[in-house]
């Protein structure tokens, strides 16, 4: 309806013409809207206008019956245009409720021209200036050329038609001129207030967008805020009882520790004794007034006795992880000299391989650098990488090695047992677990030689790995830190041991 309203381009383009958008919908209903509250003043202004009027003119006009019959038709064409709006607007046909207004108004000016009176001719014309800009403000630039069109029809034709002369004169046609003029300035005018209207329209909905944009981000950032609060509180509540769970496991750990210490302690007194009876009895007849042992007895008491030696390790070991568990194992970091280490090990290694025929090499260099540790926990880490190596491996040899650089020392002890499958080259190192081949062979161990020296390693800031193909042999490899003089003096002496 409204031609000259401009809806956006960038609210069109994806919609056909012929179908107008949700947003032109809307500027369309304000705007029709505002138009039918003023056609609805506009006609109730009217119809008490003109009977203001006609009351005027009958005080005036007398008993004059044709002034009244004059008078009367006006009145009543207005008072049928005026009910017949009121009708059609609460209908919502503002079109149609527009229409019969004008026209019951150009009709009532029409029927006012038919009249004799000079003046009443030039003068009644001028108010169909009013009606083309009061009414032209309801319609679009279209209807408003129509409402001209048909109101010169009418102000023409009705006049012609009753009396058969053309009501025109001089200020007539300068009438006529004007309602034209009316006509052009109120299209001018009434796309301006359709332009201002639609800015209104889009300023509005630009606000409401805002507006609702704004309160989903504020409710968006309460829901956050909230949902971090109650992360916050299950953090606090997680993190309190991390700290008991914590606490509950450092005590455990301690009772467990201070328990695998008395029961190693109650352990060791009775089977300390068992081994040095035994050994005695073995080892020295002249205890017994050099009575010898009947072989049978012999070979049942090497048994009793090389069990207790066993079970003795294995209890030293839960001793030694259980002071680790707890912090309580004491570890003496000095410089370390490796040949009385090497030599004592090569020494042991001996009675490790119990008569197998495995060859026992040595590949380390003459001069050997001194490492930072513990002497006692150096030897007995590689005393438990022998004695793994000469525990699974049948026949072949286990190969003492040494690389020395700037920082570090890497000794390694390679053997040609079975080897070690990859799935299992991190787990055994971990506390009773042991790899394939030792389940499979049935060989006796605890699962704690490697977990231990592990563990004694980082206490003395060194490391321990393994290389190993399946089935043709393993080889691990201890790192510690190199010792480094610190002192001119201590140069000199490394210098002249090289």
């Amino acid at each position: 309806m409204v031609d000259n309203l401009a809806i956006p381009s960038s609210s069109t383009s994806d919609v056909p013409p012929s179908m107008p958008t949700p947003e032109a919908e809307s500027q369309l209903a304000f705007i029709q809207e505002i138009r039918s509250d003023r056609l609805a003043i506009l006609w109730k202004a009217t119809l008490v206008a003109v009977v203001a009027l006609a009351w005027l003119i009958l005080i005036f006009a007398g008993d004059d019956s044709s002034s009244l019959i004059n008078l009367l038709i006006p009145v009543i064409v207005v008072a049928i245009s005026s009910y017949s709006t009121r009708y059609l607007l609460k209908r919502e046909r503002y079109d149609e409720a527009t229409w019969v207004y004008a026209l019951g108004l150009l009709v009532t000016i029409s029927i006012m021209l038919i009249n004799d009176n000079e003046s009443a001719r030039n003068l009644i014309p001028n108010l169909g200036i009013l009606v083309i800009f009061i009414i032209g403000m309801l319609m679009s630039v279209r209807n408003t050329f129509a409402l001209l069109v048909t109101s010169y029809v009418l102000m023409i034709g009705v006049p012609f038609i009753v009396t058969g002369e053309l009501p025109i004169t001089n200020s007539g046609i300068f009438a006529f001129l004007l309602m034209a003029l009316s006509a052009l300035l109120v299209t001018q005018v009434s796309g301006e207030l359709y332009s201002i209207a639609q800015w209104a329209i889009d300023s509005y909905r630009k606000e409401r967008e805002t507006a609702n944009k704004l309160h989903d981000s504020r409710l968006e950032v309460e829901r956050s805020l909230l949902k971090q609060k109650n992360l916050t509180l299950q953090l606090q509540t997680t993190n309190v009882q991390l700290d008991e769970a914590r606490e509950a496991a450092e005590l455990a750990k301690q009772f467990r520790g201070q328990f695998l210490a008395n029961m190693s302690h109650e352990l060791r007194t009775p089977l300390n004794a068992i081994i040095g009876f035994s050994e005695t009895m073995l080892n020295f007849p002249m205890m017994y007034n050099n009575t010898s042992l009947p072989e049978d007895y012999r070979n049942d008491l090497e048994r009793i006795f090389n069990s207790g030696k066993h079970l003795l390790r294995i209890i030293n070991d839960i001793l030694d992880i259980s002071k680790i568990d707890v912090g309580r194992l004491e570890i003496e970091i000095q410089p370390v000299e490796l040949g009385p280490v090497f030599d004592s090990l090569l020494e042991t290694a001996q009675g490790l391989i119990s008569g197998k025929p495995i060859k026992l090499i040595s590949e380390v260099p003459d001069y050997l650098p001194q490492v930072m540790g513990d002497p006692l926990r150096v030897r007995q880490v590689l005393i438990n990488l022998y004695s793994n190596a000469a525990k699974f491996t049948d026949e072949g040899s286990i190969t003492l090695s040494l690389q020395s650089a700037d920082d570090d020392v890497t000794i390694s002890v390679t053997d040609t047992g079975p080897g070690i499958e990859t799935e299992y080259l991190e787990r055994i190192f971990e506390a009773f677990q042991q790899g394939s081949s030792g389940r499979k062979l049935k060989r006796q161990g605890s699962g704690l030689g490697l977990a231990i020296s592990k563990q004694l390693l980082e206490l003395m800031n060194g490391s321990i790995g393994v290389e190993s193909e399946y089935g043709k042999g393993s080889r691990f490899w201890v790192k510690l830190p190199r010792y480094k003089p610190t002192t001119e003096e201590e140069w000199v002496e490394v210098k002249a041991e090289k």
